[in-house]
């Protein structure tokens, strides 16, 4: 069911005729005539929408079309013609690959409104998506479906075709809706865009710095890449993030641009799942990555630059263009045109970082390793010195309690002789309380002192077993002789 005759050379739009015209085309003679040359019948829908009927049997090209099509296909020629378009409904193309429900024109520019009613799969969306692409044909789909969601790579928004007043909107039951009329007049007059295979940039960032060798002194250029590539709309603020970055890749542009005359380190591949390192270019040492934290955080630092970078790219994704605010989907077309709110967002190549600075700093941070390494250094001296002093003074301690006497101490005489190491020790001590029980065991553990360390062997383990825990503190634990703190400075 049509929505356009031609009376002669005169083409009539059915929705834009006014009542009066309309009946009065009814009484018309001759009668108009539809594209495919058959007499057309005026007819007016339950809904009110006027439009044109054949005469007998219908021609293949024009199939039946529900009231409901038919309102919302008149909706969107009104809203066009409003805006000052020129606006046909069912334009076959020159070829034959598709017929637009509404085709609107204006200064070399063309735009199809589809409107789908009856269930269609994505996989067709897609296709006959592409046939208008081809063409060089905007296109823009109203559906019925509940839901849009799920047809990712077309432009379309859902319309409600029993509504009195018709709106836009992602999904049924859904809060943020428009009228029909502002969807089509930003589409026409307004921001809004759909890019199927947009004009690209890729960017990439590099941050680096300069690091002076620990073994040399020599001045080198370091750098870290950022793993994540973004994807930007030139016509639009639209980004996405892409594919991986080499890390190989060397910031020499930005290098060359500030006037760097360092050389660069050496980047050193490694085996998967190994950390790559750096090399002195001068002597071949080895940068530990402990030395370059300020540059692998990925964070702002003062002692690195930063270097954006455009990259080639050859591929982008569909997506909806407005200039000043990204939309990521349906969701946002929606939001945005309801608010029209947001900034601009471009990501545009640059360089930041001062050479001298970097240079001033690289030489700072070399005086800082150099002042922890001195510290760190001096700090395992007072370290070990300490654990000298505690063994001499544990041994010397050992050696005067040895040479003391159950006589001397007031205790009983031993059953056997007194031990040399910490097993015999053990054996000693379970043998004495068990010859004479009831002894303080502060007594027997200064007739018996203990050794700097506890045998662990299956009898002392065994004999361990039958005393109580404190009892096993206070005889068996080993004894520290002083306590010796090493200073901080």
């Amino acid at each position: 069911m049509p929505l356009t005759a031609f009376l002669g050379e005169r083409s009539l739009l059915a929705p834009m005729l006014s009542s009066g015209d309309w009946l009065d085309l009814k009484e018309h003679r001759p009668r108009p005539v539809l594209s495919c040359g058959a007499t057309a019948v005026v007819k007016t829908s339950r809904l009110g929408t006027q439009f044109f009927a054949h005469k007998g049997r219908a021609h293949p090209v024009h199939k039946g079309e529900t009231k409901e099509h038919l309102y919302v296909k008149a909706a969107v020629v009104e809203a066009a013609a409003a805006l000052g378009w020129t606006a046909r409904a069912e334009v076959r193309a020159p070829h034959g690959s598709w017929i637009a429900d509404v085709l609107v024109e204006k200064g070399g520019r063309q735009i199809a409104f589809e409107v789908q009613i009856s269930s269609q799969d994505a996989e067709r969306y897609l296709e006959r998506q592409a046939r208008y692409e081809r063409d060089g044909i905007e296109c823009f789909w109203l559906t019925a479906r509940a839901s849009t969601e799920h047809l990712p790579g077309v432009p379309v928004l859902r319309v409600d075709p029993h509504a009195k007043d018709l709106t836009v909107s992602v999904r049924s039951r859904v809060s943020a809706e428009m009228p029909l009329g502002t969807f089509v007049a930003a589409v026409l007059k307004g921001p809004l865009r759909w890019a199927p295979t947009p004009p690209a940039t890729v960017t990439g960032t590099i941050r680096w710095g300069m690091h002076v060798c620990d073994a040399c002194d020599t001045r080198s250029i370091v750098w870290d890449v950022d793993p994540r590539r973004t994807i930007s709309c030139n016509r639009c603020s639209w980004w996405a993030s892409g594919v991986e970055l080499a890390p190989s890749a060397a910031p020499s542009a930005a290098a060359v641009r500030l006037g760097a005359t360092e050389p660069f380190a050496v980047w050193r591949e490694l085996m998967p799942k190994v950390p790559s390192t750096f090399g002195c270019p001068c002597c071949t040492a080895e940068i530990p990555p402990t030395d370059l934290r300020w540059l692998f955080r990925r964070r702002a630092s003062d002692y690195c630059a930063v270097r954006t970078v455009v990259l080639d790219v050859t591929q982008a994704e569909s997506h909806w263009c407005a200039p000043d605010k990204g939309l990521q989907g349906v969701h946002d077309v929606v939001e945005y045109l309801a608010r029209r709110g947001g900034t601009l967002r471009r990501i545009v190549p640059q360089d930041k970082g001062d050479l001298s600075r970097l240079r001033r700093e690289a030489a700072e941070l070399h005086a800082l390793r150099a002042q922890e390494a001195q510290a760190a250094f001096e700090k395992q001296e007072r370290l070990e010195a300490y654990r000298r002093e505690r063994a001499e003074r544990l041994r010397r301690g050992e050696a005067a309690q040895r040479g003391a006497t159950p006589e001397q101490l007031g205790l009983p005489p031993l059953t056997g002789t007194k031990p040399t190491n910490s097993h015999e020790r053990t054996a000693a001590i379970n043998a004495y309380v068990g010859a004479h029980p009831g002894l303080a065991l502060v007594d027997v553990r200064r007739l018996f002192p203990p050794f700097s360390v506890i045998c662990d062997c299956r009898d002392c383990t065994a004999i361990f077993a039958t005393f109580p825990d404190d009892e096993r503190r206070i005889l068996f634990r080993p004894r520290i002789v002083g306590s010796i703190v090493p200073r901080r400075r």
